[in-house]
């Protein structure tokens, strides 16, 4: 009896040692997080339009996968809009005005940790593709989480491009007073991206490097 005593005795002690010489890893790193995705465009507004397929209908699509994502790490999520409209008041004389207002409202009001804003980008040339990252200076972090996040997305595109300071003649983002990005996630131009984008493997992998790259941000 005392020698099966002392044997779990010792099996404990060598696990609590064990414990104290390895990290345990963090399953919910972004516990406590409160993210706000924003997907760009909706209802009478489209977006970048390629033949007969919208933007906004890429956004939203695209933002339920990252809102997966980043829930299955732990952040809170709220996402600006989960249909095919926009945040315009009826009644407002400038529709696009009202909807970006609401958005920034919707923003600064849940004292979000992080904004991210989807979009994609369309150029004449249709051999562009990949995703790309803008940010305000209206906060001094944004620099900093669009410079993490694009290096995720450089790795994952295998591409090597700049995240880029968006102008201060974008009204939306300088009035938004949270930490944020604008994720231009790949081009309505690209036969690639829209391609890619169709398949539910890829959004998860797309979706699963950006929220992989919020946690390296936070931590």
């Amino acid at each position: 009896m005392k020698k099966y005593v002392f044997f779990i005795c010792a099996i404990i002690a060598l696990l609590i040692s064990l414990g104290a010489k390895f990290d345990v890893p963090n399953t919910f790193p972004l516990v406590g997080k409160l993210i706000i995705i924003d997907p760009g465009h909706g209802g009478k507004d489209p977006g970048s339009i390629y033949k007969e397929e919208y933007e906004k209908e890429y956004n939203l699509d695209f933002a339920f996968y990252l809102k997966r994502s980043l829930e299955n790490l732990g952040s809170t999520v709220i996402m600006t809009r989960t249909g095919d409209y926009d945040l315009s008041n009826p009644s407002s004389s400038s529709r696009k005005r009202s909807d970006f207002n609401n958005r920034i409202k919707l923003i600064n009001d849940n004292l979000a940790d992080m904004y991210i804003s989807l979009h994609m980008n369309y150029l004449n040339d249709s051999k562009y593709y990949g995703g790309q990252v803008f940010y305000s200076n209206s906060k001094l972090d944004n620099e900093e989480l669009a410079k993490t996040v694009q290096k995720y997305l450089n790795d994952f595109f295998s591409l090597k491009k700049d995240y880029k300071k968006i102008g201060n003649d974008k009204y939306m983002f300088s009035k938004i007073e949270r930490p944020g990005v604008l994720i231009e996630y790949g081009f309505m131009s690209s036969y690639k991206d829209r391609s890619n984008l169709k398949n539910k493997n890829y959004k998860q992998e797309l979706a699963q490097t950006i929220a992989k790259s919020i946690v390296d941000y936070f931590t």
